[in-house]
């Protein structure tokens, strides 16, 4: 009956061990700039004129991050102690071979929000229990980005604008 019961407590044990192995994993924030990290991308804002905007995330080459395990959403919160008020993740679409992410927020989330592009692998190697992530914050777009105003007719979503510190080149 006790070899039982340590046998079975064991068992429980070692489940929860090797369950929770994946939470153990660290994920780093990535310093380096879209240009060191060879990342093409663009954002394009459309201002609804109601408060609202859509942002859309078109990806052309995901550089030395490649391939990317997510696109995530991170709302943070106001008073700054590092919790979020949002964070999910995105579907991302094909389109023209580059992937699109597309979201719907008010004005006052879009200027906290960030996109992260989320990998396992930095320069094709990749270490054990180990992420990375390079952040996007919208804010910039808002301020310095080309808009697209919702009453001038749509154009694909695949357009992108430059970013705000330096133009794409392709």
């Amino acid at each position: 009956m006790y070899v039982r019961k340590l046998c079975l407590s064991s068992i429980v044990f070692a489940a929860l061990v090797l369950g929770a192995d994946p939470a153990w994993a660290e994920g780093f924030q990535l310093g380096e700039t879209k240009e060191q990290l060879k990342l093409k991308y663009g954002v394009l804002l459309t201002d609804h004129g109601t408060g609202r905007v859509t942002v859309t995330l078109t990806i052309a080459d995901e550089g030395r991050l490649k391939p990317l395990n997510s696109v995530d959403l991170g709302i943070p919160s106001k008073d700054g102690t590092g919790y979020f008020d949002l964070a999910l993740s995105l579907a991302t679409r094909k389109v023209d071979g580059k992937q699109v992410v597309s979201v719907h927020l008010k004005r006052e989330l879009a200027e906290r929000a960030e996109f992260d592009l989320k990998t396992s692998t930095l320069d094709g190697k990749q270490e054990a229990l180990t992420w990375y992530y390079h952040k996007i914050p919208i804010a910039e777009y808002l301020k310095t980005g080309e808009k697209q105003s919702a009453s001038r007719p749509k154009t694909p979503a695949v357009q992108q604008s430059p970013p705000p510190a330096a133009s794409l080149k392709d």
